[in-house]
């Protein structure tokens, strides 16, 4: 009876319990295991050691997918967690499956992630709830982890590997890595910022539809970060209320989309606010079906369509909340004679 009651208490005292890997997937990998890792490692969000959750990060000529970078657009993943220590330096930490080797395709996609230019980590670590493997970002991914720890190990070793990822010891390797981890997008900012939610709210339109005024879009997730010009680059997705719209959208590129803007920081000014823009254009051939936003009503088209789109959106920060007024003007650019689809209203972007 006292033996057994010892086990369940040394057990009871784990930070680190055995869990069920053959039913477990990635999500549950970040949660079970990865979570109350960050957290023994001294990691809270919004402290000075800070967490980032699923930051959006751009990879121009960086491969992801089918790996032709001569080929393959610009791409973008997502890193699972970045932990920062304020003043000093960041590490990428990844999730996967148990099922899912850590393997040189996830190595290579980890150390993008830590590689880039908006996060300079100084390490980058994956697991896949076996184990985790530590690498240095200047030496990876060529060169292998240079730490390696089993789960059933996470207890015993965990002041290892606080030694290497611990706030105390990013402090002590890292004393003067600031100036390498990007320039901050303005006051209180850091290199980057991850848009969590928002809203594109339409009130006034050229066309007489009640409908375009009274439509609200919903920014689902994104990022504003510096260009290689010194500028600021925001990346949005959004969600329209409406299939049809929806449609209309993606066929567009509207469903995901880079805004540019010449400012060098987010401004805090109303009366001076940043100005991000963006432009596309796109075709469609004749006999498409497309929704006719004057009658909402799905017609073919009589010929091919070359629509351009511009769209401008001036707004400053308030409260890690960015808000300001969004115009968009599309227009036929093959038809001259039919003139151009204005939409004016409100933006409200939640950034992290």
């Amino acid at each position: 009876m006292q033996q057994n009651w010892h086990l369940n208490h040394v057990e009871a005292m784990s930070n680190f319990l055995p869990l069920p890997f053959d039913r477990m997937g990635e999500a549950d990998v970040r949660e079970e295991v990865l979570a109350p890792l960050i957290r023994q490692l001294g990691y809270r969000t919004g402290t000075e050691y800070d967490i980032v959750r699923e930051q959006s990060l751009r990879y121009p000529k960086v491969f992801l997918g089918r790996k032709n970078p001569s080929k393959d657009p610009l791409l973008r993943g997502k890193a699972d967690y970045i932990l920062e220590v304020s003043g000093h330096a960041r590490w990428v930490l990844e999730a996967k499956a148990p099922g899912v080797p850590i393997d040189i395709d996830a190595i290579e996609q980890a150390w993008t992630y830590a590689n880039h230019a908006e996060v300079r980590a100084v390490y980058f670590a994956l697991c896949n709830g076996h184990e985790i493997q530590v690498f240095a970002t200047q030496s990876a991914p060529k060169v292998g982890p240079f730490k390696t720890v089993g789960y059933g190990q996470f207890d015993v070793k965990l002041a290892q590997l606080a030694n290497i990822l611990g706030p105390n010891a990013i402090k002590r390797d890292f004393p003067h890595q600031r100036e390498l981890v990007g320039k901050p997008l303005g006051p209180g900012l850091r290199a980057f910022a991850r848009v969590s939610s928002g809203t594109i709210s339409y009130v006034d339109s050229s066309l007489a539809h009640p409908m375009l005024t009274q439509m609200q879009m919903s920014i689902t997730e994104g990022a504003i970060e510096r260009a290689e010009n010194g500028g600021l680059l925001a990346f949005l997705k959004t969600q329209a209320p409406l299939r049809s719209l929806q449609d209309l959208n993606e066929r567009m590129g509207l469903n995901q989309f880079e805004m540019v803007s010449s400012d060098t920081e987010v401004s805090l000014d109303s009366d001076c606010p940043t100005t991000f823009e963006y432009q596309g254009a796109t075709t469609f051939p004749e006999g498409s079906e497309l929704l006719d936003t004057t009658t909402w009503k799905m017609i073919k088209l009589p010929m091919a369509m070359q629509f351009a789109v511009r769209a401008l959106a001036s707004g400053y920060l308030s409260n890690q909340v960015f808000t300001g007024q969004f115009v968009s003007e599309m227009r036929i650019i093959n038809v001259l004679e039919v003139p151009p689809v204005l939409l004016a209203g409100k933006f409200v972007v939640r950034l992290v």
